[in-house]
């Protein structure tokens, strides 16, 4: 493999630690974006200057919640440079995953020789994996484990919206294989469906909707239970998720 390290030459010499987190999932509709967005909350309550990129062309989930991410035309792969880059103006970097292509990340990291001159930029790697109750994410997130290895940092996000228990992850060689590696993982409960649906039809963050008068007290409370939870299973995972 050719060694390009091109795309690394307009970046500043860094003067403090710098994160790039990832989701490294290809499978459409296990909550990439819906992870994306609870992060970003949590990033905010935090202080955190970060840019973030939604490279879903075809259905911008990420955009819609949170204007301010950035397209990622990922059609183009010198376009994923854009990523990097930006670490001049931020101290984190987000990165949305897009079904079917999640490939094409990990690619460009071995393309770019990324992971071996992170130390380089003051970069930390962080790869998410979204984990649901099926043979799918777990089949992708044990290639994904293969590819970078001990070079990155792992969260496993095990998404709760389809069983009350992740069994066939619990009893994979992948999971065993990320545990060696280091990954932390954090469960993402179910939310109510009705307020997913209500999220969904108002475009709504939780912190939007939490300030919405029109919410009912009890529905507004049950935001802020599931909100809080969250948030706690993120600081326990905040030495990989900030910078």
């Amino acid at each position: 493999m050719t060694t390009s390290r091109a795309p690394f030459s307009k970046v500043s010499a860094p003067t403090r630690s710098k994160r790039l987190i990832m989701v490294a999932i290809d499978k459409g509709g296990v909550g990439k974006s819906f992870f994306c967005i609870r992060l970003i909350e949590w990033l905010n309550l935090h202080g955190v200057n970060f840019t973030a990129f939604d490279p879903d062309f075809s259905n911008s989930t990420l955009t819609r919640f949170y204007p301010p991410a950035k397209f990622l035309d990922i059609r183009h792969r010198e376009n994923l440079d854009q990523i990097v880059e930006s670490l001049d103006n931020s101290d984190l970097i987000l990165v949305d995953g897009v079904g079917a292509h999640q490939s094409i990340f990990l690619d460009w990291m071995e393309e770019t020789d990324l992971l071996n001159v992170k130390q380089e930029l003051g970069l930390a790697v962080t790869l998410v994996l979204i984990i649901e109750a099926d043979k799918d994410t777990v089949h992708q997130a044990g290639e994904a484990a293969k590819r970078a290895g001990k070079l990155v940092d792992w969260l496993v996000v095990r998404n709760m919206k389809m069983s009350d228990h992740s069994r066939i992850y619990e009893q994979s060689q992948a999971r065993q294989t990320l545990l060696a590696n280091g990954a932390k993982e954090v469960v993402l409960e179910k939310l109510p469906p009705h307020l997913g649906e209500m999220l969904q039809a108002k475009s709504w963050t939780m912190e939007q909707a939490m300030e919405e008068p029109e919410l009912f007290l009890l529905d507004r409370q049950r935001l802020v239970s599931y909100s809080r939870t969250w948030f706690e299973q993120l600081d326990h995972a905040k030495s990989i998720l900030l910078p």
